[in-house]
């Protein structure tokens, strides 16, 4: 049996062994005379859309997997497969945290992503030229904070990922995949992503609910990263979508601070 956890890199991707096995998705298969067939169980706290592709063949499986549920991933005839082992070795799989059809509100109004009483400022706004130019990126915010600085959830949700245990980080895309994040599922099907934390900065667990205003973690400079900062975005599937904040412009711009407003 394979066990795959999420890894982040703007992107969910599908590593094999990593973090916490009890809450990841299991992959296995069932040979039979007739079928080669893989499964797959979902034991995140959110819904996923898992897709396999075998290196060999033009091919692939794909499925929207509920929280806590089994379902088959793909089937093949045995006599289509010259060795079902070398097969297994050549899937390669991708794994999308949420409902890949989520239909995000664009009149629903986020909280800023830190404490109401801190004030940030925007260093990369939506859809610029550095890293906020891709279709899973385009309306991404990263805020400038000293490391240690206070990450409060924007919006209410249930804790699909958490990763805190990265230690490294700098302007080289060799740190993709080393930055520290929590991702928390919205009831829409969206996600969001809090990237970039300090190493062992998640004050939070996967499965726990939270509310918007909800201290979650601590700023940091893991990953690929220029300056300390906050990433934060939401994704319907694997696409970035436009976010507005309370008693804030429709529109951030970068260069300038934001403090939340509202009162609460």
């Amino acid at each position: 049996m394979r066990i795959l956890s999420v890894l982040f890199t703007f992107l969910l991707i599908v590593g094999i062994g990593q973090e916490s096995s009890a809450q990841a998705v299991f992959i296995w298969d069932d040979i039979s005379e007739e079928d080669f067939t893989l499964w797959a169980q979902n034991n995140l706290p959110c819904p996923v859309y898992l897709k396999a592709k075998p290196d060999s063949m033009d091919i692939e499986f794909d499925r929207f997997i509920p929280k806590g549920a089994k379902d088959k991933l793909g089937q093949l005839p045995i006599d289509s497969l010259d060795s079902p082992k070398k097969f297994k070795g050549q899937l390669r799989y991708h794994l999308t945290l949420g409902n890949p059809h989520a239909i995000h509100d664009p009149s629903y109004k986020y909280l800023l992503p830190y404490p109401r009483e801190k004030s940030h400022i925007l260093i990369q706004g939506n859809n610029s030229t550095f890293t906020h130019n891709l279709p899973n990126s385009k309306y991404a915010f990263d805020f400038y904070m000293p490391e240690n600085s206070l990450i409060s959830a924007a919006r209410g949700g249930t804790v699909g990922f958490v990763s805190q245990n990265n230690k490294r980080g700098g302007n080289n895309e060799d740190y993709l995949q080393q930055a520290n994040k929590i991702m928390i599922c919205h009831d829409d099907g969206t996600v969001a992503v809090y990237a970039h934390l300090r190493h062992k900065g998640t004050l939070i667990n996967m499965g726990e609910q939270v509310y918007a205003g909800e201290i979650i973690g601590f700023s940091g400079n893991t990953g690929y990263s220029t300056t300390p900062h906050l990433h934060f975005g939401v994704l319907a599937g694997p696409k970035s979508v436009h976010v507005k904040f309370r008693e804030l412009p429709d529109t951030l711009k970068s260069g300038f601070s934001y403090k939340q407003k509202l009162d609460f």
